[in-house]
């Protein structure tokens, strides 16, 4: 039975590792699909083992149990015994054991010191780790939510419009025409990398439950994930060549725009003191132009519940749910002044006065550009098997740059 209980372990293994694999996004690496084939084929052989196992096992049931027949009596009566898990029987045991007589006192000693042993027993009750994992939930990318991804295979150059010529007055009859130039520039778009690696041991790759090995792949993707929306929170540039680009970036000079921003009127220093007003201001405060053009509010998890208790001259709530679905379907938290919302931890400040706490971002002003895709790679070699390891690695690269900064907006609170 444990042999049976070890096959099935291992085939749910396997299984998982070929979900995993299944699951990257793009194309498999060659290292990818050697792992994809070397795991179905273990998931085919176990499957068959198991079967065969199970086969034995009823055969070997059906031969132990136990019949009766009576005489003078053409039928045989079979006793089935009730099949119980590792804990019960040996509850079962202990209780038989201890109407026998022959269990020592010692050995049912749970607590007492009477013996000189404390708990000795306690050991002796068996466990078994549960195929179940209760996941802390990472981040969701608001970042990425809001703006449009793109992927490139290398690095790019994308032009821009760095001035838009304007008409300046009437021209008179028999005069030469007014001289009409816009300006371009280009934006380089860069690919910044993060390579990580989780060493696991064949005995938690044998003996682990739950999908261990899954959860590892998944919390890579996140963190990774995560880490890149931190860079373009945190970043105070625009057109680094050594970051991506800051969405709260302060210095636009290498930009031929900057982001309409708002700033709370003087004394305005927490979230709690903003007003429809400043909300307004925010919506409204990039060029006419861009009005009508698909945006998205990033809040600060302090921004977001301090809108939440804003109430209109009638009472209601400014933040309005999403018409249909609910919070848990969708990765926006309703609607404010008609633009969805999404909230990102990475915008927090523990001093938040003079801080931005809230971005109106239209969603063709900022891009996110990925090179291919995250690659996942599995390295069972070299020290890994010296050392019984497998290494698990996600290596991603991306970049984050401003496009069109004037067509969105930020807000600020005041300093003071």
């Amino acid at each position: 039975m444990a042999d049976l209980v070890q096959l099935r372990a291992s085939e749910t293994e396997a299984r998982e590792r070929v979900d995993a694999l299944l699951g990257v996004e793009g194309d498999l690496t060659a290292e990818q699909l050697a792992e994809l084939e070397t795991a179905d084929k273990q998931v085919r052989e176990l499957t068959a083992k198991i079967k065969t196992e199970e086969v034995r096992a009823s055969a070997k049931a059906a031969i132990e149990t136990p019949s009766y027949e009576f005489k003078g009596s053409g039928s045989a009566l079979t006793i089935t015994e009730p099949k119980l898990d590792a804990r019960q029987q040996f509850i079962r045991n202990l209780n038989t054991a201890v109407k026998n007589g022959g269990m020592q006192e010692r050995f049912i000693d749970f607590a007492s010191t009477a013996t000189g042993a404390t708990g000795n027993a306690a050991s002796l009750l068996p466990v078994d780790l549960q195929n179940e994992m209760v996941r802390m939930l990472g981040d969701v990318s608001a970042v990425r939510s809001a703006v449009e991804i793109r992927t490139y295979a290398n690095d790019v150059e994308i032009p821009l419009v760095s001035a838009r010529a304007t008409v300046t007055s009437y021209t008179g009859e028999g005069q030469p025409a007014d001289e009409f130039d816009p300006d371009f520039s280009k934006a380089r778009i860069r690919s910044y990398a993060s390579r990580i690696r989780t060493k696991i041991t064949n005995e938690v790759l044998e003996d682990s439950r739950g999908g261990t090995v899954g959860e590892v792949l998944k919390q890579q993707a996140e963190a990774t994930a995560n880490w890149f929306e931190s860079r373009m929170m945190s970043n105070t540039a625009a057109q680094s060549t050594t970051d991506v680009d800051g969405l709260l970036a302060t210095n636009f000079t290498a930009l031929p725009s900057s982001p309409a921003d708002h700033t709370c009127a003087s004394g305005s220093t927490t979230t709690d003191d903003v007003t429809y007003a400043d909300l307004v201001a925010t919506a409204y405060a990039m060029p006419a132009a861009y009005w009508g053009m698909a945006k998205s509010w990033i809040l600060s998890p302090a921004m977001f519940t301090s809108i939440m208790k804003l109430l209109d001259g009638n009472g209601r709530p400014i933040l309005q749910p999403a018409a249909t679905g609910t919070a848990q379907a969708s990765a926006s938290f309703g609607t404010l002044l008609g633009y969805p919302v999404l909230v990102s931890d990475a915008l927090t400040d523990a001093t938040p006065a003079g801080s931005y706490q809230a971005l109106l971002l239209e969603r063709g002003s900022y891009v996110v550009a990925d090179r291919i895709g995250m690659a996942s790679q599995v390295d069972p070699f070299g020290d890994n098997a010296e050392n019984g390891m497998v290494s698990y690695y996600l290596s991603f690269r991306s970049d984050g740059r401003w496009l069109r900064p004037e067509s969105s907006s930020r807000l600020k609170l005041a300093a003071s």
